[in-house]
């Protein structure tokens, strides 16, 4: 089934949609900040890594080298250095597309938007796979920036952009390098391509004055954010729409998920001159699903957000393209085991958000030591899900920047399937691995629910404990061997149920009579389970 957790793709139109631009107005000199010099905005790229670019360019080349050229000739030396860094860190961004397709990769038509509520959406989505089997999203098309973006929109942003930074005060400018990085860039992920600096800049700009002018980066950020929020409010029944919507689509339909939202505050904020980066954990350690945040970042292109400091990994999205990213280091047929590890602009964040350990593994078995890479995944919508690789080195993986209190399966991807290459392990907030193979001494347990309470990042909803109902028959599972494993049915009752002779090292699941395969793992503490 396409579960939720698994809807991540995203489903675009292959049309680049540019706004209308009209020039933005002119500030009054008393209103300036001093421009940096020339000197302190060094061109970071070099003459290779721009023809690299414009080599993968094709029939655009022309353009690209149009807006090189008119860079470069430009009075303000601060655009040639800009727009090399745009150009040459630009393949791989682009306007993706998907489609909902079935196992033998046929197209399955399917708009949540045509039903007027989530549940509605997602209830047609069950009858289609009903109809058709399991479905997923998957990515249909690729619109490279390279092959699409033209000499005149790049003119207009860069126009904007430096607009946006010359209104900047002093105290709220950035560096040079996270001006590039966090405040220049004309895109937020993989959405349509949208000119929408220079509407925001004169949206926004007039709002800077006075004592909002001088307000600390912090609190224009707070004010910011919320009246973004005012204008795009997010909607359930975007989960089923796996579009990164652009500035154009979110200011007419005002509804979008977690990453709408999060580019839109990102666009916002880069027309008032600050850095903020696009955050995002890929998979939830404690829950389904994942999540993606807009984030203020310091002059230094240093922050987090507290609230999200329980993720076991945290991601930041770049413009610039990532030395040493798994996509390029992989062995000739062989794929990442998701969308996100197949990036080459995220970079590790999880460190500036909590604190992280590094943990060595011994691989299992011939196939996982022969394995170039090592992953670590953590059990989301029913299955595991990679969130981080390594290099296996003499049958060693040591993983890095790993978050505690979560629980971790080493694994490999020799073919098309995650695989199990050590036992789970708990790794605690002090950073202290407890190894989960099953095997330990015979313990009882109470059995009393098969998922704890939850609450949604997203809706705020809170979801309430599943607790066993009393005469249905479940099924209690352990992990072993790289397997789920019956051990036992189980009669729920109105108080909790005895299970004797399991391991007390074990990871476990108690699957409903008519399991969505959602249920949460657990660990046995004390006789109970403690749910992870």
């Amino acid at each position: 089934m396409a579960s939720l957790a698994r809807v991540t793709c995203r489903r675009l139109a292959l049309v680049v949609l540019v706004a209308a631009w009209a020039p933005v107005a002119a500030r009054a000199a008393d209103d300036a900040a001093p421009e940096p010099a020339a000197a302190t905005c060094p061109d970071v790229v070099t003459d290779a890594a721009v023809e690299a670019a414009l080599a993968q360019a094709g029939d655009n080349r022309a353009e690209l080298e149009q807006a090189l050229a008119a860079a470069a000739a430009h009075r303000d030396p601060r655009r040639a250095p800009a727009l090399r860094f745009l150009v040459a860190n630009m393949p791989h961004h682009g306007y993706v597309t998907t489609a909902l397709r079935d196992a033998q990769g046929r197209d399955v038509p399917y708009d949540p938007l045509a039903y007027d509520t989530f549940a509605a959406a997602r209830e047609a989505l069950e009858a289609l796979e009903k109809e058709h089997g399991t479905l997923d999203f998957a990515r249909d098309g690729f619109a490279s920036d390279l092959e699409h973006v033209t000499a005149s929109f790049l003119a207009h942003h860069l126009d904007a952009a430096f607009e946006a930074w010359d209104r900047t005060p002093a105290a709220r400018r950035v560096t040079w390098p996270t001006f590039l990085e966090h405040v220049l860039p004309y895109r937020g992920s993989e959405e349509p391509l949208d000119l929408w600096m220079p509407d925001l800049v004169r949206r926004y700009a007039p709002n800077v004055h006075g004592k909002r002018g001088e307000m600390p980066a912090d609190e224009l950020w707070a004010w910011l954010a919320r009246e973004v929020s005012s204008r795009v409010r997010f909607d359930e029944r975007y989960y089923l729409h796996p579009t990164d919507q652009g500035f154009g689509e979110m200011g007419r339909s005002g509804l979008g998920r977690c990453e709408d939202i999060t580019n839109m505050q990102t666009f916002a904020a880069r027309s008032l001159g600050l850095a903020v980066a696009a955050d995002y954990t890929p998979w939830w350690a404690h829950r389904d699903n994942n999540h993606a945040w807009a984030v203020l970042l310091d002059a230094d292109g240093q922050g987090h957000t507290p609230a999200y400091a329980h993720a076991a990994k945290v991601y930041r999205k770049t413009w610039s393209l990532q030395p040493g990213a798994l996509a390029d280091r992989l062995p000739e047929g062989r794929e990442a085991p998701n969308r996100f590890l197949s990036s080459r602009t995220y970079r590790d964040v999880t460190d500036q958000y909590r604190t992280v350990y590094e943990v060595p593994v011994s691989m299992e078995g011939d196939v996982a030591r022969a394995e170039p890479f090592a992953y670590v995944a953590v059990f989301n919508g029913g299955v595991w899900r990679a969130i981080d690789h390594t290099d296996v080195v003499d049958g060693l993986a040591t993983f890095h920047r790993l978050g505690g209190d979560v629980i971790y399966l080493p694994a490999v991807f020799p073919k098309d399937t995650l695989e199990g290459a050590a036992p789970p392990f708990l790794l605690d907030a002090e950073g202290n691995a407890t190894v989960l193979p099953g095997t330990g001494e015979p313990v009882e347990v109470l059995l009393a629910a098969t998922r704890p309470t939850q609450r949604s990042v997203d809706t705020g909803d809170v979801t309430p404990t599943s607790s066993l109902t009393a005469g249905a028959s479940y099924r209690l599972q352990l992990w072993r061997d790289g397997a789920w494993t019956d051990l036992r049915s189980v009669v729920g009752s109105e108080e909790p149920v005895a299970a004797a002779g399991v391991p007390a090292d074990g990871l476990y699941r108690l699957l409903e009579p008519e399991s969505d395969d959602l249920e949460r793992i657990f660990t046995i503490e004390a006789g109970r389970q403690r749910f992870r």
